[in-house]
């Protein structure tokens, strides 16, 4: 009787433990970038392998300090995060280390969109490229903005939407208005001057929230991802979208392993799925951001809605220069909470 008992024991772990290895517990964007990921990548990664992907959506910012939180003890094994916030998961010791052996649809993706260690690990992988730049409803604003300076235009005062220090576009782009200030990432007095003269409506935290300001025409014109732009334009909302001259600034989504998961082969069988051909083309049409996976072909008219603009390629972007603005992202995060909110 005890061996039967032993042996049941042991036969109830074993299933305990081949179902656990068969669900991945991942953190990922909210919203229809959300939507998109399910449907690109966790549902045909699902059918494929069988292993079930529990999402947790959040926002890049929110899901570091998740990580932060839960470093002793992991509960989450992937998570995409964007750039910016990848360096500071990276150097606070979240993620681990991604083994190309073990993801080898890695050799696709471009150099530039492995991102390594100093020991020359790679800690994060690029998902696809976007760009923030000017959106704006086209029939209250007829006359297409050039600008970033637009945006101080009197007849848009009070109905101008911008990100806020949550957002993980709302930190680069005060550094953008700082320099467009004349200041610099060790003196922000330029542009908190000239945004206390900015009449903002609206500060979002994601997406989301700044879509819906543009819908209901509590904004009519802010700094937004070109990519829900074209969302809510295929929605049959007068909205458009123009790259200022000063340029649009770019970045990108990465996936990452977390450090600590029991999780480890699973998680580098959805690395390596996400950067699939296939899967990287379908979040090309799906978000409209530009795949950091070399060789595919997108369709023209996925190919004009790309953050490098149409014929252009990866190495056109501006990617914001994350190692100058970490190093001073308390700084910027505090005075664009500061604007924010008034204070």
């Amino acid at each position: 009787m005890k061996k039967t008992i032993l042996m049941a024991s042991a036969s109830l772990m074993a299933l305990a433990g081949a179902a656990k290895a068969e669900s991945l517990n991942v953190s990922a964007y909210g919203g229809s970038w959300g939507d998109a990921l399910s449907a690109c990548v966790f549902k045909p990664f699902e059918e494929e392998t069988g292993i079930s992907v529990v999402l947790e959506p959040s926002a890049s910012t929110v899901t570091l300090s998740k990580l932060q939180a839960e470093a002793s003890a992991p509960v989450t094994d992937v998570a995409w995060m964007d750039g910016g916030v990848s360096e500071l998961a990276r150097d606070s010791g979240v993620v681990q280390a991604i083994n190309p052996d073990q993801a080898p649809a890695l050799e696709n993706v471009a150099d530039q969109a492995k991102y390594n260690t100093d020991s020359g690990e790679i800690y994060a992988v690029g998902n696809g490229y976007f760009a923030v730049g000017i959106v704006y409803n086209s029939q209250e604003i007829t006359t297409p903005p050039t600008s970033w300076e637009d945006l101080w235009n009197p007849e848009y005062a009070g109905r101008v939407i911008l990100p806020s220090a949550v957002n993980s576009i709302g930190v680069p782009m005060l550094a953008v208005f700082n320099d467009l200030a004349g200041g610099t990432l060790d003196d922000l007095s330029p542009a908190a001057e000239k945004l206390a003269d900015l009449d903002v409506a609206l500060f979002f935290d994601s997406s989301g929230v700044a879509n819906s300001g543009f819908q209901t025409g509590e904004g009519v014109i802010g700094a937004h991802y070109a990519t829900q732009a074209f969302t809510m334009a295929d929605s049959g909302l007068p909205i458009a979208y123009a790259i200022p001259k000063e340029g649009a600034m770019a970045s990108d989504i990465r996936v990452h392993i977390v450090k600590g998961t029991d999780q480890l082969e699973a998680a580098h069988k959805l690395v390596d799925f996400a950067v699939r051909p296939a899967q990287a083309g379908c979040l090309a049409a799906e978000l409209q951001v530009g795949p950091a996976t070399m060789g595919i072909e997108l369709p023209e008219d996925v190919a004009a809605r790309m953050p490098w603009g149409e014929g252009g390629s990866l190495d056109d972007l501006d990617v914001a220069d994350w190692t100058a603005i970490n190093a001073h992202r308390d700084a910027l995060t505090e005075t664009w909470t500061r604007i924010a909110t008034g204070g």
